[in-house]
């Protein structure tokens, strides 16, 4: 299951503590900046790709924080966007190391 966040610079602080928890840690995450990606919006995306259970736990730790969780084209498309960036970075590798 793939799951599209998206938080404000202001929350930076908080996210990012979050984040260092074991649950998180063993998920795995991508955080990209928007204006990276190309986006209008002003802070970070934050994508997951883990079962539905560890998705609604990892929900449950971002309840008290505004962070917005993303679904339909917009989600769509950014999600598209972080996985061919990422596969593009791991190509370059594989041609550095290959």
């Amino acid at each position: 299951m793939e799951t599209l966040y998206f938080y404000d610079y202001d929350v930076k602080k908080e996210v990012d503590k979050i984040l260092e928890e074991d649950l998180l840690k063993r998920t795995g995450y991508i955080v990209r900046e928007c204006k990276v990606i190309g986006s209008a919006r002003k802070g970070y995306f934050l994508y997951l790709c883990g079962t539905p259970e560890r998705i609604k736990k990892i929900d449950e730790l971002f309840a008290d924080l505004p962070i917005e969780k993303l679904s339909g084209k917009e989600a769509k498309e950014i999600i598209e966007k972080i996985e061919a960036e990422d596969e593009s970075a791991a190509t370059g590798m594989g041609m550095i190391f290959g």
